[in-house]
């Protein structure tokens, strides 16, 4: 089934990831009345919140670093998740809501934050920009 732009609008405006509203598997579950935000992939998959870079997405996109995770706007940032090669894009505002959370209980996701263009290996940007470590509550996605 083609992705639906309203459907798509309305989940990114209720919050869901644009990344997880233009994913088939996240609309195939939905189709098939699978409660909450799960979505159909076979393993665990989802953003740098989680500790991941979307491994399993299946949709439109496919430069990360260009855009938004969150929203869908123009990437002023780029986020790497520790143990994963896929830079993810980030704006200044969801940025500053990144960095706010404190997150506790699950293992500690490193995210190292870079200006656009200052992309470079993981190992260079380790040694340049201190990494964001978030720590996730229970009961937290």
């Amino acid at each position: 089934m083609p992705l639906d732009p309203t459907r798509i609008a309305l989940a990114v405006h209720g919050g869901l990831s644009i990344v997880c509203a233009t994913c088939e598997r996240y609309w195939g579950a939905r189709d098939r009345g699978v409660p909450g935000d799960t979505c159909l992939s076979d393993r665990p998959c989802g953003g740098p919140l989680a500790g991941d870079t979307f491994h399993n997405y299946r949709g439109p996109m496919t430069q990360f670093d260009q855009f938004c995770f969150a929203c869908g706007n123009g990437a002023t940032r780029v986020l790497r998740v520790k143990g994963h090669v896929r830079p993810i894009g980030c704006c200044d505002e969801h940025e500053k809501l990144v960095r706010k959370l404190k997150p506790e209980n699950r293992p500690a996701v490193n995210l190292v934050v870079v200006s656009k263009g200052e992309e470079k290996s993981s190992e260079e940007l380790s040694a340049k920009k201190e990494p964001l470590v978030l720590k996730f509550r229970s009961g937290d996605g």
